[in-house]
C-alpha cells in the first residue's frame, strides 16, 4: 500500500470533511457518516473541519436510510477520493444494538466512478431481524462510525406504502380547482400523463397485493383511483369541447387544454382500462364511463392520432446534433410499448381484436433492438428511438422543449418492456413467443446488467451517448427519479423470468436509491418517508 506524498491515510482522516449526505451534489441512496454533532464525545468519528484539506475531496460511509429487507444484500459502501486512502485490510463490523448477532466482513474495492474511489461490504447472510451501528476500522484504528442500520421483513413496505400512495393523493387534489386529479410536481398544473402513471400504481395495488390492505384501505385506493380517472374522462370531454376529434385528451385543464398528444392518450388508455377492470361492483356507474372514454381515446390513436415528430423534441437530451434527423412519420419506440400496452389491457377487458394489435406492436418493437453486432461501446439489446435511425432510445426524456408541450411530455418510463413479459404469461404457447424471451434475454444480459454493474449503486443509466458509453444523473427535468422505481420494478420481474440473482441485486439497488435516499442537516433521516 503506497502512501501519498502530499496527504497520508491517516492525516486525511484525522482531517478531512466527512461527508453529510451528497453524492455529486445530489441527495443520496444512503447515509453518510457524520460529523460529532450526531454523536457522543466518546463515540466519535475520526476527526473533520481543517479547510486545508476540504479539497482532498469527500470521504465517508453509505447505507440504507430505511433499511433491508431480509434475504437481500446488505451493502456498506465506503468513498473516499484517492484509492491509496482506503487501507486494503479495513473491516466493516456490524455491531448489534440488541440481541442481534454480530457481523464483520473486509471490503472490495469496486472502483473509480463520478471522480471518487468506492469499495463495497457485501453482507449476503443477514437472515435476522434488527438494528446495528456500524464501524469501519484497519490496524485498530477506527476510520468511521454510524448507527442506525435496520433490516427487517417488509421494510420498504410498511414504511413507504401510506404516505408514497393515497395519503400524499388526498392532500394534492384540493389544489387543481377542478374537483378532480392531483396537482403535480412543482406547479399547480395537473398534467395528465402523471395522473395516468399514479392511476396504474394505484391499480397495480389492486392487482397484486390487494391481500394485504385492509377494507378501509382499500376505499381510499379505490376513491383516488377514481379522483384520476375522472380527470382524464374531463381531459376528453375539454379536448372535443375545443373541436378536436372524438377520443382526443387535452394535456391538462389549466393552461394547456389545446395541447392534444398521443403520448398522454395512451397511458390514459392503460389507466382506465385498468381502473375498469380492478374497480369493485359498487362503482360499475364510474366503470361505465371510464370504458367509454377508454375506446374513444383507443380508437384515436389507432385511427387518427400521429406522432410528435420534432416538436418538443429534445436533441440535447440525448446527445444529438442539431442536425442529426427526426423523422416525423414515426412512434419513438417508447410510444410503441406504451400502446402495446393499452392493447393488452384492451384484450384483458374482453376486446379480442387487441390481441392482434399487440402482437404486431410487439413485433414492430423488436425490429428495433440493437443486435450485438451493432453495439454501442459495447453494449447491446436496448433500442433505437426510431426505425430510421441509429441512436439509441435513452430511459427518461420529460420535458418542455422551447415551451413546446410536444414529443418528450411524459417519456419517464425507461425501455419499460413489461408488456412483452405480460404476453409472454398471458400466451405462452403463442409463435412469437420465443422471439420474445429471446429480446428479453438480450435486453437483460446485452444492455441492463452490464450497464447496470457499471456503477457501484447497480443504478440504470440515462442511456448509452455513443462512445461516450453510459451516462447517469442527466434528466433535465422533474421526475427522472422515476426510472429508477419502474427498473427496479422491470428487473424483479426479469430475474424471476431468467432465474438471475445479478437482475435481482439490480432491482434491488434502484430500489434502495429510489426509495431510501433522504438526508437531513441533523443527519437524522425522516422516518416513513419516500420520495417517489
Amino acid at each position: 500500500m503506497k502512501k501519498n506524498a502530499s496527504l497520508s491515510r491517516r492525516t486525511f482522516f484525522k482531517t478531512a470533511t466527512l461527508a453529510s449526505g451528497a453524492v455529486l451534489g445530489a441527495p443520496l441512496v444512503t447515509a453518510c457518516s457524520e460529523p460529532d454533532a450526531q454523536r457522543d464525545s466518546d463515540d466519535r468519528a475520526l476527526g473533520f473541519a481543517d479547510p486545508e484539506f476540504h479539497q482532498a475531496g469527500v470521504a465517508g460511509i453509505l447505507f440504507s436510510q430505511i433499511g433491508y429487507e431480509i434475504g437481500y444484500p446488505v451493502r456498506i459502501i465506503a468513498r473516499l477520493p484517492k484509492k491509496d486512502l482506503f487501507h486494503e485490510k479495513a473491516i466493516c463490523k456490524l455491531n448489534p444494538v440488541s440481541d442481534e448477532k454480530k457481523y464483520q466482513m473486509g471490503f472490495n474495492y469496486w472502483g473509480e466512478k463520478w471522480g471518487s474511489h468506492w469499495w463495497i461490504a457485501d453482507f449476503q447472510a443477514i437472515e435476522e431481524t434488527g438494528e446495528w451501528d456500524i464501524e469501519v476500522s484497519a490496524d485498530n484504528e477506527r476510520i468511521f462510525r454510524d448507527k442506525g442500520l435496520r433490516v427487517g421483513k417488509d421494510i420498504f413496505w410498511d414504511s413507504t406504502i401510506e404516505l408514497s400512495s393515497v395519503d400524499m393523493l388526498e392532500r394534492r387534489t384540493h389544489f387543481t380547482k377542478v374537483g378532480a386529479g392531483w396537482q403535480d410536481a412543482g406547479t399547480l398544473w395537473v398534467e395528465s400523463p402523471a395522473q395516468s402513471a399514479m392511476i396504474i400504481a394505484l391499480a397495480e395495488l389492486l392487482e397484486h397485493t390487494s391481500g394485504r390492505f385492509d377494507k378501509a384501505f382499500l376505499q381510499r385506493i379505490h376513491k383516488q383511483i377514481m379522483v384520476g380517472c375522472d380527470y382524464l374522462v374531463m381531459t376528453q370531454e375539454k379536448a372535443y369541447e375545443l373541436g378536436f376529434p372524438e377520443g382526443a385528451m387535452s394535456h391538462d385543464l389549466l393552461g394547456h387544454e389545446k395541447d392534444v398528444l398521443p403520448n398522454d392518450a395512451t397511458k390514459a388508455v392503460v389507466a382506465l382500462e385498468k381502473a375498469i377492470r380492478l374497480l369493485p361492483d359498487e362503482y360499475q356507474g364510474k366503470r361505465t364511463t371510464y370504458k367509454i372514454t377508454s375506446q374513444k381515446t383507443f380508437k384515436w390513436l389507432n385511427t387518427k392520432a400521429k406522432p410528435m415528430g420534432d416538436y418538443g423534441f429534445s436533441r440535447f437530451l440525448r446527445g444529438l446534433s442539431e442536425t442529426d434527423p427526426v423523422p416525423n412519420d414515426e412512434w419513438q419506440t417508447r410510444d410503441l410499448v406504451m400502446l402495446c400496452w393499452a392493447s393488452i389491457e384492451h384484450w384483458k377487458n374482453s376486446n379480442e381484436k387487441a390481441k392482434e394489435m399487440a402482437i404486431d406492436l410487439a413485433n414492430k418493437i423488436m425490429a428495433r433492438q440493437i443486435p450485438k453486432e451493432q453495439s454501442e461501446d459495447g453494449y447491446f439489446g436496448h433500442f433505437k428511438e426510431f426505425n430510421s435511425v441509429s441512436y439509441s432510445e435513452k430511459s427518461f426524456i420529460q420535458g418542455i422543449v422551447l415551451g413546446q408541450f410536444g414529443a418528450d411530455i411524459g417519456g419517464f418510463y425507461p425501455n419499460y418492456l413489461m408488456p412483452i413479459i405480460e404476453m409472454l404469461k398471458l400466451w405462452p404457447d403463442e409463435a412469437d413467443a420465443p422471439k420474445w424471451k429471446n429480446c428479453l434475454q438480450q435486453f437483460s444480459y446485452g444492455y441492463l446488467i452490464p450497464s447496470c454493474e457499471n456503477n457501484p449503486f447497480l443504478l440504470v443509466p440515462q442511456g448509452i451517448f455513443g462512445k461516450e458509453g453510459p451516462v447517469w444523473f442527466c434528466g433535465t427535468f422533474h421526475g427522472t427519479n422515476a426510472i429508477y422505481g419502474y427498473t427496479a420494478a422491470l428487473a424483479l420481474e426479469l430475474s424471476r423470468l431468467f432465474n438471475e440473482p445479478k437482475l435481482k441485486n439490480i432491482a434491488y439497488g434502484n430500489l434502495q436509491w429510489l426509495v431510501a435516499e433522504w438526508r437531513n442537516n441533523t443527519g437524522k433521516p425522516p422516518r416513513g418517508v419516500c420520495n417517489l
